[in-house]
């Protein structure tokens, strides 16, 4: 091998190298901080007469069902795919439910697309429980 070629070999390996660390710096960054428990939230909003409507093949649905976590299992949802669930869904027609996810209050209004859970929960006077509470509930 030439010195042109093993010059650009060594060139191209440590370039290969820092688009590796890169990736691999911007993909860990972030990684390791607790998700928040929602739990006592998620039960509140469903005292509250909270629901959500929602379908399997909703990404949003899916980022919201995310967001809550393990949470979500305590949030009245209604399935509104015919295909995951034909029951449920014919309640999303009789609620005359056109988008989703929506988020139905007990007094009627709805509000559509992700939202900030936190904001939903004070929306019907729901809070966080203090950081400290919250670890607690998951010692």
């Amino acid at each position: 091998m030439s010195f042109v070629n093993q010059n650009f070999m060594k060139n191209l390996a440590k370039a290969l190298l820092g688009i590796l660390l890169f990736t691999l710096t911007l993909g860990f960054s972030g990684c390791g901080e607790p998700q928040k428990d929602y739990t006592v939230l998620a039960k509140c909003l469903t005292e509250k007469g909270v629901k959500m409507y929602g379908a399997a093949w909703c990404t949003h649905c899916n980022k919201q069902k995310a967001a809550f976590g393990e949470a979500f299992k305590y949030i009245t949802y209604i399935e509104c795919d015919a295909n995951t669930n034909l029951q449920s869904a014919k309640q999303c027609v009789e609620d005359n439910i056109k988008s989703f996810p929506t988020w139905r209050f007990s007094d009627g209004t709805d509000v559509l697309g992700e939202q900030n859970i936190e904001q939903l929960g004070l929306r019907v006077g729901c809070e966080m429980p203090p950081e400290e509470a919250a670890e607690e509930t998951i010692k």
